[in-house]
This record gives structure tokens, sequence and C-alpha cells, in this order.
């Protein structure tokens, strides 16, 4: 059970990731794609990192 919670919780940390190189690529200007794009997918990456870590956390929980 332990690697399957590593596992989680890299995911996690991974989409969390993504979603900062999101953010700073809406903060330049003169990008490709459309900001509201970009924001679109920080905001899908973010909530999806935030599931994994909290499926994380409830597998660390549960397996003590």
């Amino acid at each position: 059970m332990n690697g399957v919670m590593t596992v989680v919780f890299f995911l996690g940390a991974i989409l969390l990731i993504g979603t900062l190189y999101y953010i700073a690529s809406f903060q330049r200007p003169g990008i490709y794609p459309p900001k509201k794009v970009l924001r679109q997918r920080a905001l899908t990456l973010g909530v999806a990192g935030l599931i994994f870590i909290i499926i994380g956390v409830l597998i660390a929980l549960f397996t003590k």
C-alpha cells in the first residue's frame, strides 16, 4: 500500500507543478493559447492535483 500512496502523492505533486507552470504562462504578455484556455488548464490541473493529494492523505490515514 505504500507504493500506491507514493504514486498518488507523486501524481498530485506533478499536477500541482503543472498548475504553477500554466499560472506563470498566464502572466506573460502576448502568449498563445489564449488566457482563457490557460486559466481553464490551470484550474483543471489544480483541482486534479488537490484530489490526488486528498486521496493520498486518506490512504495514509486508513492504512495505519
